[in-house]
């Protein structure tokens, strides 16, 4: 129970770095919910109604959409506590329909889990938290845009030396059979590439 305690006291430095006020802070903790995700586990499914919204504070998630005809799946986005902490499935956060995406658990991981109505009263209330949780939903937008752009522009070394550079927490954490389906190329291939870069 420490370690998931602790875990928390990084949100709250987060926040309070951002210049939220500590009782607005201290109100947003009591409506969130701590969960220990082991690895490999599913935080969502598809078929689920994603209501929440999760705040990485340990760990690493990749984000999966799954194809209703075909049932193959590709990996679309990567969370991890220093990169995109907060995550949801955004095709139903916002609609409210059942979700094509799958988040999984890379590590074993603890997130801070936030429904949607009760985040969405605080930051309607409060517009430093709501400038807050905006940046952060903003900011992991364009990256996962300019993700999919360099994707179509750029050669697979590229893409490669992009995610090194750019993109290193997810380099390091992610099994590479995650990489390698994001990137769209075998783990042949990615094996070839590390090996290239290593040098």
């Amino acid at each position: 129970m420490k370690k998931t305690k602790a875990s928390s006291n990084k949100l709250a430095e987060l926040l309070f770095q951002s210049k939220v006020n500590y009782l607005l802070i201290n109100r947003l903790l009591d409506v969130g919910k701590i969960v220990v995700v082991k690895k490999r586990d599913r935080l969502i499914e598809p078929g689920q109604i994603c209501d929440r919204g999760f705040f990485i504070l340990e760990g690493g998630f990749v984000s999966r959409t799954i194809d209703p005809a075909t049932k193959k799946g590709k990996t679309v986005n990567f969370f991890m506590e220093d990169f995109h902490p907060f995550m949801s499935c955004i095709d139903s956060y916002f609609s409210g329909i059942p979700t094509n995406t799958e988040l999984i658990a890379v590590n074993n991981s603890i997130v801070m889990v936030f429904l949607k109505d009760q985040l969405e009263l605080l930051t309607s209330q409060f517009p430093d938290l709501n400038t807050f949780f905006s940046k952060i939903i903003i900011d992991a937008l364009t990256d996962e845009s300019e993700l999919k752009k360099i994707l179509i522009s750029y050669s697979k070394e590229e893409v490669y030396d992009y995610l090194t550079r750019d993109c290193n927490s997810v380099v390091k954490n992610v099994p590479s059979k995650y990489i390698a389906e994001f990137m769209g190329i075998s783990a042949e291939w990615l094996s070839k590439l590390r090996k290239q870069f290593a040098q």
